[in-house]
Order: structure tokens, then C-alpha cells, then sequence
């Protein structure tokens, strides 16, 4: 197989205790967090803890919409091209390594499912960790580029640590991504232009390879991250401290309630894509309900 060059049986093979400490790395580049971080950034805007003025609403908004584009071109392409991980890639190595009590989430973390090419991770890093860079005017954009590649390739390593993936899908995951990165902050320039392409790749994923649950949810963020934008972007005030831990309480109580009902009920494709966007259009009009019912 071309994508094995031997680098992920050689890293996958250092001492159990490095490969634990992968496992938690690589949390950097999951979905998870990232939504989490450019959720709580959007929300709390110039309220955001040591960031203050260096962060404004719209360049928070153009952060979640490269986690859109992250999403769509990662899932979309993994479809189109349908190529297995490493073997073992669904087994957590050295779990004996980890209390009992967390052995379930240390399994999620150490492992990966579903196709394998291009990495997801890889490409989440550069956009979303790229976006932050470009997002949070904070030192000299040097600086923040040379964080933002720092963390993208402690993430991409991770990913070959845990054997979950070929140096080649970290690679192209980085380039494609790097590619996306340019076009949305040098050629888009808005939240629903970038929310937008995110959703016109992930409608190409679904001619090309059917609609699968994950493409639903990819082009659900990015119509309902374009239509939210187009309507509720001009009127999102900048955050008051009261009125961003008010829009933070009720997004976090939202995504949860969702988070929730989608795990119990177990949606399809249409539904999935549905809530992903009514979901998309809440998040980013959260502030509007927040800021208001802070000054009540």
C-alpha cells in the first residue's frame, strides 16, 4: 500500500506511557474541542479571557466557519476516496496503562473509525488552530503562525502515535487545509462566504459518494452557518461581560440538550443534516437571546 511507509509502525511502537500522552494531544485536533473553542470564543467575543480587544465577533464567526470547511472537506473526501485506516487502527494500544474507571473514554480517544483518507485531525488543525492564528490578533503574526504549525504538527504526530493513520493522510490533510485556509482569509473574507463553500464541498461529497450521515451534518453547519450569517451577522452586537456568560450559559445548555436527544435517538442522514443546521443558526444567533436577557 502506498500510503504505508513504515512511519506509523515505527512511532506506534515507542514506550506505552508516550502513546497515553498522545492520546490526550490529540484531543487538540478533535471535534470536540474545537467546536468547544470556537464556540466559547464567538461567544464571548472580546470578553474571552487574556484576549480582551484582540479578538472581534466576526473574526470569532470566521473561526467557526473554518471548522465548517475543516468538517465538509475532511468527511466529504474520506467518502470520495473511501480508504482504510492502519490495521489495529480500532484497538487502543496500551490501555492496561489506564485506570479502569477511564478506560472507555481512553478507548475513544487511542482510536479511529470510518475511513482514513484524509486525516479529519490534521485537517481540523490547520484550519481551525490556522484560523485562530489569523483570528486573535495577539503577538506578531509570526509568532502565531509559528504556534498555530507548532500545535498542527504535535496533532498530526499524535495521529501517527496512536496508529490511526498513514504519514500520507496527515500530509495531504495538511495541504488540503492549508489550501482551504488561504482561499477563506484571503479570497472569502466573511463567515457565510467560508460557511458557504464548506457547504457547496459537502453537497459535491454527496453526489460523488451518496449522502452518508457525517456528509449531511458537514453541508447542514454550512447552510445553516451561510443563512444565519446572512441574516442575524450585521445585528450580533460586540459582548458585554454579563451578556457573554448569559450567552454562554444558554449555549452550553442548548448543545447539550441537542447533544442528548441526537445520542438517544439516533437520527438519519436528513435529520442529522436538518439539526446541524438549525444547530449552526443557533450558535451563531445565541448572542442576540444572550445580550438580551442580560439586561433584563
Amino acid at each position: 500500500m502506498i500510503r504505508s511507509v513504515g512511519v506509523t509502525d515505527l512511532l506506534s511502537s515507542l514506550p506505552g506511557v508516550v502513546v497515553v500522552v498522545f492520546a490526550l494531544l490529540t484531543q487538540l485536533g478533535d471535534f470536540w474541542f474545537a467546536f468547544s473553542l470556537s464556540a466559547l470564543l464567538y461567544w464571548f467575543g472580546a470578553q474571552t479571557p487574556r484576549v480582551g480587544d484582540r479578538i472581534t465577533r466576526e473574526r470569532a464567526a470566521m473561526v467557526v466557519a473554518l471548522l465548517a470547511a475543516a468538517v465538509a472537506v475532511a468527511v466529504s473526501l474520506k467518502g470520495v476516496f473511501g480508504l482504510p485506516r492502519p490495521a489495529g487502527a480500532g484497538t487502543a494500544a496500551h490501555a492496561d496503562l489506564v485506570p479502569a474507571a477511564f478506560s472507555g473514554a481512553y478507548s475513544s480517544m487511542a482510536t479511529g473509525d470510518g475511513y482514513g483518507f484524509p486525516s479529519g485531525h490534521a485537517t481540523t488543525a490547520v484550519l481551525v488552530w490556522g484560523g485562530l492564528a489569523w483570528a486573535v490578533r495577539i503577538g506578531t503574526r509570526r509568532q502565531r503562525a509559528a504556534v498555530a504549525g507548532g500545535v498542527a504538527l504535535l496533532i498530526g504526530l499524535s495521529r501517527l502515535v496512536l496508529g490511526v493513520h498513514f504519514l500520507v493522510d496527515i500530509l495531504v490533510g495538511f495541504a488540503i487545509a492549508g489550501t482551504t485556509l488561504w482561499l477563506s482569509v484571503t479570497r472569502l473574507g466573511t463567515p457565510d462566504r467560508v460557511f458557504g463553500l464548506a457547504a457547496v464541498v459537502a453537497a459535491a461529497g454527496a453526489v460523488a459518494s451518496g449522502l452518508t450521515q457525517d456528509i449531511a451534518a458537514g453541508l447542514g453547519i454550512g447552510v445553516g452557518g451561510a443563512v444565519a450569517w446572512q441574516l442575524v451577522g450585521q445585528r450580533v452586537p460586540e459582548p458585554t461581560r454579563r451578556g457573554a456568560t448569559a450567552t454562554a450559559a444558554l449555549g452550553v445548555g442548548v448543545v447539550l440538550t441537542a447533544a442528548g436527544v441526537t445520542l438517544a435517538v439516533r437520527p438519519g442522514p436528513l435529520t442529522t443534516g436538518l439539526a446541524a443546521a438549525v444547530g449552526t443558526a443557533l450558535l451563531l444567533a445565541m448572542p442576540l437571546a444572550g445580550e438580551r436577557l442580560a439586561k433584563k
